[in-house]
């Protein structure tokens, strides 16, 4: 399967909240499909954000950094920098929703 690349203007996702304020509280933002994380740094997250483009319907993911929640006065609160892109652009993949299944163990007393 060939991805599909779609390079935005920083300020077309910053319009749709893209990635959001706060990676816990999604409900509120009305493009925006998921937040999750994809990877523990030092003193970032990276982390990315599957969210609906409203001017062509599809769905796109973006990666970026954002500050570690730790309650860790030596992290800091300044985090990286326009969360850890360089340039004018910002590079998401397409994506598709997939049904799977999970199956868990549940044990009660």
């Amino acid at each position: 399967m060939v991805e599909t690349v779609r390079y935005f203007t920083v300020a077309e996702p910053a319009a749709l909240c893209v990635p959001p304020g706060d990676p816990n509280r999604i409900e509120f933002y009305e493009h925006i499909l998921a937040d999750e994380l994809v990877a523990v740094r030092s003193r970032t997250a990276r982390r990315r954000c599957p969210f609906r483009a409203p001017d062509d319907g599809r769905t796109y993911a973006v990666e970026y950094e954002a500050p570690l929640d730790t309650g860790d006065f030596e992290v800091g609160d300044d985090g990286p920098g326009n969360h850890g892109r360089h340039g004018d652009t910002m590079e998401a993949v397409e994506v598709q929703a997939h049904q799977f299944t999970v199956t868990c163990l549940a044990f009660w007393e």
